[in-house]
């Protein structure tokens, strides 16, 4: 499965121009909805994953509410449920988001031309001296131990075997080149395994078992780059791929994901271009949209949170639905059509109603409806058959997210 984007980004191709990098706009409703059917002993507020306002080097995310039921809002920026102990709960939430980004063929095709042509990326105009002050204090933090004592010592053994690698003074002077390459080496190589799991790892157990998933595998580049000085973050969010379905349960919670999963990948900062995807397991911001609900540059989970992950998946019983949609579904408009779309697909066999109390369905949609103007509409590439297996890990980006532990995300770069 894993050939599948290393044939697409070697493919060949002619030599492209990347001083000026073409933006595409595209417009996508992001929905997540949530029941509760009952909670043993958890009270408390849980976030919803939701996207966020952020501006960043070649693109930007802005995002407004369509229409929700039983959310509530701090600041416009975090989006809650409040559960209460042996109470069912009812809700969701739709949101507008308007994404532009650097052009996927741009993005790609460099990717494809430092893969394929790697010496070319030694030439004087790609070497970087240094990078502003500013940009490395906020985005290179301290790689983790275990990263720079055995990841990076194997990722430049395994850079021997090629033959530019001997040409290459100092790799932290050519950024794009060791960026793409790490990723190739975590992502691709096999050094990592990847391997499902329903729960995060510590980043010291996924380097001793070499096997992770993709916010492991993501954790670990991001420390590998670092100590390499380039700037990079973990980008947390949701993978538009048509045609993708599945259920996966966690604990007491199902989990149901449409048109796409959650996900976690990897930014670098690359002088003259901007931020750069190394998404090379899903291809995101390369070959699809991405509903960014995060960027974070914490790459350590301790067993405490992990713990607290499990704790909360054993007391809370229901059904997560997420979903992508696009301005052309008259869903989005309509309050019964979406309300019963949702109730379809998490199998629910009677009305909202009828199945909880008035106290937790007293709340009505409200729906907001108004033109959109957009330069492109959503559209996925399915690419890779290896994102049907990847989902299935990424929950660990939901119940960080759900939990609160990554609510130290950047919000502006």
């Amino acid at each position: 499965m894993l050939s599948c984007l290393v044939t697409v980004l070697l493919a060949s191709l002619g030599v492209a121009c990347f001083s000026e990098t073409a933006v595409d706009c595209a417009t996508i409703y992001f929905l997540n909805s949530i029941v509760i059917e009952s909670s043993t002993s958890y009270s408390g507020v849980l976030y919803l994953e939701s996207p966020i306002n952020i501006s960043m080097t070649g693109f930007n995310q802005t995002t407004k509410i369509a229409a929700s039921r039983g959310v509530t809002s701090e600041g416009g920026e975090w989006y809650s449920i409040n559960v209460v102990s042996g109470s069912p709960l009812y809700a969701f939430v739709v949101f507008e988001v308007r994404i532009c980004s650097p052009e996927f063929s741009s993005s790609l095709n460099l990717v494809r031309e430092v893969l394929a042509k790697p010496e070319n990326f030694l030439k004087e105009e790609w070497r970087v001296e240094y990078l502003p002050t500013d940009t490395l204090l906020e985005y290179v933090g301290t790689p983790p131990e275990v990263v720079e004592t055995r990841v990076k010592p194997d990722f430049e053994d395994w850079l021997k075997t090629f033959s530019w690698y001997y040409r290459l003074d100092n790799a932290s002077k050519y950024p794009l080149l060791v960026s793409v390459y790490a990723a190739r080496f975590i992502y691709l190589s096999g050094y990592i395994q990847y391997e499902a799991s329903l729960l995060p790892r510590t980043i010291e157990e996924v380097v001793e078992s070499k096997k992770g998933d993709c916010d492991d595998m993501s954790r670990i580049l991001v420390g590998l780059l670092w100590s390499y000085g380039i700037p990079a973050v973990i980008v947390h969010g949701f993978t538009a791929i048509e045609g993708f379905s599945m259920r996966s349960t966690l604990g007491t919670l199902e989990y149901v994901f449409e048109r796409g999963g959650p996900h976690a990948f990897v930014l670098a900062y690359i002088p003259n271009y901007g931020w750069l995807s190394l998404d090379f397991l899903a291809g995101s911001l390369l070959t699809n949209h991405f509903v960014i609900w995060g960027i974070t540059r914490s790459v350590t989970l301790s067993r405490e949170d992990i713990e607290e992950v499990e704790r909360i998946h054993s007391t809370v019983v229901g059904k997560q639905l997420m979903t992508v949609m696009t301005s052309q579904d008259p869903r989005i408009y309509d309050a019964t059509s979406l309300e019963l779309f949702i109730n379809s697909s998490l199998g629910l066999t009677k009305p909202v109603s009828q199945t909880l109390p008035p106290s937790a369905s007293e709340t009505e949609t409200r729906v907001i409806t108004e033109t959109v103007t957009q330069d492109q509409e959503y559209i996925a590439i399915p690419v890779l058959t290896l994102t049907a297996v990847l989902a299935i890990a990424v929950l660990t980006v939901l119940v960080w997210r759900a939990t609160t532990l990554s609510r130290t995300q950047s919000r502006k770069l």
